[in-house]
């Protein structure tokens, strides 16, 4: 994969650039297309017009037809071996209409008809398992901690967000008093909230000898290079979480790590708690801590929130699944303990809040995502009653006019080359308070 970044995405380029090179089959699946992040109000970063307005040439557009352009040689293998003829319309400014040009295909490689070249038994010697057996990758939960909004324009530079706030002071046992000449009004102060937009472009090709074939000769019916879209896909959206947590900071996108300063956790990580040979009410520690930084949160909002989500890496999840309430009276896992005996935080409604646990492999320590030697918690709140009418209202928001878009990069031609578009504000956080972050919480 060819990866071409920003200036100001240089950190976001080297993760993916560290995830290709940590995975060479991963690599191998995407040999052929490209990546390119960059800031939507750079021109080389910016959206292509094809993507706004694809153009596609067919048999009633003769009129945007221009010139064609191909030689004796390619005229003749054009009309004895069609399928050799790479056909690239391009697009003339001055009379705005599309050159057609015409030249003898590339040897495209990794193209074979047969699948069972090189090996030493006929393929009737050979019985096939018809099903491709692909590589685990790795995985993000971060579309559990945010909400995706896409705003009004899929096509803008800037996201931005409207908030509202009370504003003014009012006054009791005034009403109607001779003396009360003065008014004291309430009112209402509006603001905004904004982030620039970044442009993830990745781009991979299809040949129309691929899709003529449709997976001929496959004894898995399918080919490789039928996925390239969908390992594409992947790269994106494993992007798209990093910066959902850890943001961009050259170009000001804010992830979740960046709403409110890192806390640094209080106390022993869970996993030395966890190996800890002297403890024999772990469980119970580590159920009393968690308990006490969750009543912070709940306390700072006043039990506003009705529902958190605690996202932990794999490693702390399971250390914390796995600890025993106490080693000679009570068996039961700590978290289970907790989701069973946590009732605290009950709010203006007289309900308690519910809590979902989250796993999420991109706060883990030591990793290409986070290289320290400590790990994260977040605690997120997703929604809120707000205004006076106490409508529910999303706390996490991650700003996202387009999530995916494909189109035609150069329509028409034997070698057609399709781009998808993932177009990303990072987090808006209209209520603070909804987030808090723990370093170090199961390793330091």
């Amino acid at each position: 994969m060819k990866i071409e970044v920003s200036n100001k995405c240089k950190d976001l380029g080297s993760l993916a650039e560290k995830m290709l090179a940590s995975d060479k089959n991963l690599n191998k699946a995407l040999s052929g297309t490209s990546l390119k992040i960059g800031p939507a109000t750079e021109a080389e970063f910016g959206v292509d017009s094809e993507a706004a307005e694809p153009m596609f040439i067919g048999a009633g557009d003769q009129a945007w037809i221009g010139q064609k352009i191909i030689d004796a040689a390619t005229e003749a293998l054009l009309k004895v071996s069609p399928q050799q003829v790479m056909i690239k319309p391009q697009l003339v400014p001055g009379t705005n209409k599309w050159d057609i040009t015409f030249s003898k295909a590339p040897v495209m490689g990794g193209d074979s008809l047969d699948p069972i070249a090189g090996q030493l038994f006929s393929p009737w010697n050979i019985s096939y398992l018809a099903k491709v057996f692909k590589e685990p990758l790795a995985y993000s939960n971060v579309d559990k901690l945010v909400r995706y909004e896409s705003g009004g324009n899929p096509w803008a530079e800037i996201f931005t967000l409207f908030m509202e706030q009370y504003s003014g002071w009012g006054v009791i046992g005034q009403s109607g008093s001779l003396q009360n000449i003065m008014t004291n009004d309430v009112n209402v102060k509006d603001g905004m909230m904004s982030a620039p937009i970044i442009n993830l472009t990745g781009s991979y090709s299809l040949t129309l000898e691929e899709r003529t074939r449709n997976n001929a000769g496959s004894p898995v019916g399918t080919s490789p290079m039928s996925r390239k879209q969908s390992y594409l896909n992947y790269v994106i959206n494993m992007m798209k979480a990093v910066i959902a947590i850890y943001g961009n900071a050259d170009t000001d996108t804010i992830g979740l790590l960046d709403v409110n300063p890192i806390t640094v956790w209080p106390y022993d990580p869970l996993h030395t708690l966890f190996t800890s040979t002297a403890i024999t009410t772990k469980g119970n520690r580590a159920y009393t801590q968690l308990a006490a930084i969750i009543n912070q949160f709940m306390t700072d909002s006043d039990n506003k929130f009705q529902h958190l989500r605690i996202a932990m890496s794999p490693s702390a999840y399971n250390d914390l699944t796995a600890m025993t309430y106490s080693d000679n009276f009570d068996p039961t896992s700590a978290m289970k303990i907790f989701l069973q005996n946590y009732g605290a935080g009950k709010g203006p409604n007289g309900e308690e809040p519910t809590i979902e646990f989250v796993t999420e492999p991109l706060l883990k320590a030591g990793s290409i995502f986070n290289p320290s030697d400590a790990d994260y918690l977040i605690i997120d709140a997703p929604e809120v009653g707000a205004g006076p009418e106490n409508e529910r209202q999303s706390t996490v928001i991650f700003g996202a006019p387009i999530q995916q878009w494909v189109y035609p990069a150069v329509p028409g031609t034997y070698n057609t080359q399709y781009k998808t578009l993932a177009r990303l504000a990072g987090i808006l956080a209209p209520v603070p308070s909804a987030i808090k972050v723990y370093q170090g919480y199961g390793v330091q």
